[in-house]
C-alpha cells in the first residue's frame, strides 16, 4: 500500500469517514463513543476488486481535490446529462420547425407528410421549391419557376399512376447513375419557363452562328485584299 495517497495518476475513488472500536473493555468506545473519524480512500480496480487506503487527516482536502479533478461521471449523472442534451436538442428542433413553418407552411415536416392522408401535394411541392430552389434549378438546367415546378410534379405523378394502372414500368437502370432512375416521357412544352428556355437557346444559337459567319467573312475579305505573289514580284522589279 502506498504511503502517499496522491502519488497515483489519475486518482480515482471516494473519501469515506469511518469510526472504530479499539476493543478495550474500559475504553469509551465500548460505551458507544467510537474513535475517529478516520479517513480512507475507497476505489474499485478494473477487475472489480475493492481497495481501501488510509488518508491522513491533514491530506484529506488535497486528496479530495485530486479525486474531483479525475472524477468520472456516475451513471445517474450520465443519464442526467443525456436527458439535458435531449431536451436541448428537442428545443432546437422545435424552434427550427417553427421557423420552417413560418417560411414554408405547416405541411412541410416529414412526420406530418407521413401521417396526413389528405396532405395537399401542391403545398408540399411549393415548400420543396422554396427550400431548395438553387439545387432544383441547377438539376433541371433551366430557370424553372415555382408554378412550372408544381405543374411538372403533377405531370410526373399522373404519368406514374397511368403506367402503374397499365402495368408499365416507369423506372430503368442507369449505369452512370449507378442505380434505378425514373424514366418518363413528358411534354415539357406545357411549361412556359421551358418554352422560354428553348427560345433563348435558339436565339443564342442564331447569334453565335451570325458571329461565326461574320468572322468567316472578315477572314475571307482579308485574304482577298492581300497582294498576290505576282504583284509582290512586280513591285520588287
Amino acid at each position: 500500500m502506498s504511503k502517499d495517497p496522491t502519488d497515483r495518476t489519475p486518482l480515482h475513488g471516494t473519501i469515506v469517514a469511518e469510526h472504530k472500536r479499539c476493543g478495550k473493555k474500559n475504553c469509551r468506545c465500548a460505551r458507544g463513543e467510537l474513535h475517529g473519524p478516520y479517513y480512507y480512500r475507497r476505489w474499485r480496480e478494473w477487475d472489480g476488486t475493492q481497495r481501501k487506503e488510509y488518508v491522513p487527516r491533514e491530506r484529506v482536502a488535497e486528496v479530495r481535490k485530486a479525486l474531483e479533478e479525475n472524477r468520472t461521471p456516475s451513471f445517474r449523472e450520465l443519464l442526467r446529462m443525456l436527458r439535458e442534451l435531449g431536451e436541448l436538442t428537442e428545443e432546437k428542433t422545435r424552434k427550427a420547425r417553427e421557423r420552417v413553418e413560418q417560411e414554408l407552411g405547416r405541411y412541410w415536416h416529414g412526420r406530418t407528410l407521413r401521417n396526413r392522408r389528405t396532405f395537399p401535394a401542391e403545398t408540399r411541392d411549393r415548400a420543396l421549391y422554396r427550400a431548395a430552389r438553387e439545387q432544383i434549378v441547377a438539376s433541371f438546367g433551366w430557370k424553372i419557376t415555382e408554378d412550372d415546378f408544381v405543374t411538372l410534379q403533377g405531370m410526373i405523378r399522373s404519368e406514374r399512376k397511368r403506367r402503374n394502372r397499365l402495368g408499365l414500368p416507369w423506372k430503368r437502370y442507369d449505369v452512370a447513375a449507378g442505380g434505378e432512375v425514373v424514366a418518363l416521357a413528358l411534354n415539357l412544352d406545357e411549361l412556359p419557363s421551358y418554352r422560354e428556355h428553348i427560345a433563348d437557346s435558339h436565339i443564342q444559337t442564331a447569334e453565335e452562328a451570325g458571329k461565326n459567319g461574320e468572322a468567316e467573312d472578315e477572314e475571307e475579305g482579308t485574304q482577298e485584299e492581300g497582294p498576290t505573289a505576282e504583284e509582290v514580284q512586280a513591285e520588287g522589279s
